[in-house]
Formats: C-alpha cells, structure tokens, sequence
C-alpha cells in the first residue's frame, strides 16, 4: 500500500511569510493578545495545525506549526481561541474574500473559547495589510498559485 503525501495547503506557504514579513516590520506587530491555535482541514480533516502567538505590538509574534515552540514563547498568561477552517476559506479570509463574522454564521470558521478575541484576528490580518499581501504573494508564488486556482474562490 502506497503511503499517501501530505496534502499541499495554501496556508503552509502564506503563513510563513506572513511571519516573514512581521519579522521584517515591527511596525505591523498587532496590539492583539492570544494564542490562535488554528486547524487547517482539506476535505473536512485536519490537514494542518498553526500556533499564532499574539502577545501585544512589544512582543514579537510568533507564527508556526510547532506547539511546543507556540507554549515556551508565552510570556505570562493568555487567552486561547480554538479556530477550525478550511484551507480554501482561510485563503477566502486571509485575502478579504469572506468576514470572520460571515464565514463564522455561515459555519466556514468554527471557534472554540473566546469568540471576541477570535474576532480580533480579521483585525490583525487587515493591520498586516494580510490582504495585498497575500494576494501578492501569491501572485509572485507558482506554488501557491496552481493551489489558489484548485480552491472555490
């Protein structure tokens, strides 16, 4: 029996460099506090977890697939959302294509915890400039660009 790949997901190339670029510009650090720990599903299973560790525009945040990595760089204590969305949707997100509020009435985005901080991470994206970002960046990304024609957009 063939061992299956692991699906190839749009947000395991947007999402690093969307931390890139934070890394890049302390200018773009949001002034969120929390641990977003979102679940990446394909086809309605989980595909991928990311940790995004928002600890205010003095901290530097922290994007990553390691939750060990996401739990040894809290500093103190922090509210934690649970997020589960498809790849496809996130890119939708991500990119300004659906709300956070819309995809979570519409059952796109599942969230467990505080819904309100969950609501703060359309702000973050928007502060990033996540939108004309990621469209760039997927633009200027074969990769990524033969994924985003692959997903209901």
């Amino acid at each position: 029996m063939a061992s299956q790949q692991p699906p190839q997901l749009v947000s395991n190339l947007l999402l690093p460099e969307l931390e890139r670029q934070l890394k890049e510009d302390q200018n773009l650090w949001p002034n969120v506090k929390g641990l977003f720990i979102v679940t990446v599903t394909k086809k309605k299973k989980a595909a991928a977890t990311w940790y995004l560790l928002l600890q205010g525009k003095d901290v530097m945040p922290l994007i990553t697939a390691s939750e060990e990595d996401a739990r040894v760089g809290v500093k103190g204590k922090i509210r934690t959302v649970k997020v589960q969305v498809d790849d496809a949707d996130l890119l939708n997100f991500i990119t300004g294509g659906m709300t956070g509020v819309k995809a979570y009435m519409t059952g796109k985005i599942k969230v467990k915890g505080d819904l309100l901080l969950a609501q703060r991470l359309e702000e973050v994206f928007e502060k990033l400039g996540g939108r004309e970002r990621a469209i760039d960046f997927i633009k200027n990304n074969e990769q990524a660009l033969a994924m985003t024609n692959k997903s209901k957009l």
